[in-house]
């Protein structure tokens, strides 16, 4: 059984405000400060051994270092995983790497390729910037197992 966790990146800076490469747009301040607390609230929820994926893009590639930080799990950076990605590219990734997986990338193509594997339609999916889904895989079929996002585990823990 392989558990295939989808993570949006935190919240960056506007696509409004930025000039110049979108690729190298960061997340704001708050954006790492929300997603490390959320990632230090759920690490819990990680198995103990899985390798983390990023896309090479700034905001993407900072979320996948904080839960890196904090989980202690290898951090790969792959092309197939930037801004417009087929839902082929997020299957080459599962392929190219065995085991547990955690795939920090970006929208819409998270709801695209998690929508494939679980037959959801995408436009009923609200991927939220650190929102974290956890897809099982068992016998090459797909289950969603949860699918957290920051505000919902701050109302959590913080009421």
């Amino acid at each position: 059984m392989r558990k295939i966790f989808l993570i949006r990146h935190g919240k960056a800076v506007d696509r409004e405000e930025w000039i110049g490469d979108d690729c190298k747009r960061p997340l704001t301040e708050e954006g790492e400060e929300e997603f490390r607390e959320f990632a230090q609230k759920i690490k819990y929820l990680f198995p103990d051994d899985f390798i983390i994926v990023s896309s090479p893009c700034e905001r993407a590639l900072k979320t996948a270092q904080i839960l890196k930080e904090i989980t202690g799990q290898k951090l790969k950076i792959t092309e197939l995983l930037k801004p417009d990605a087929e839902v082929e590219d997020y299957l080459e990734v599962l392929e190219k790497f065995d085991g547990n997986i955690a795939i920090v990338a970006h929208e819409p193509d998270l709801s695209i390729f998690m929508n494939e594997l679980l037959c959801i339609n995408p436009s009923r999916i609200k991927f939220k910037k650190g929102g974290v889904a956890k897809i099982i895989e068992k016998k090459g079929r797909y289950f969603l197992s949860f699918f957290i996002t920051p505000q919902l585990v701050f109302k959590l823990f913080d009421s």
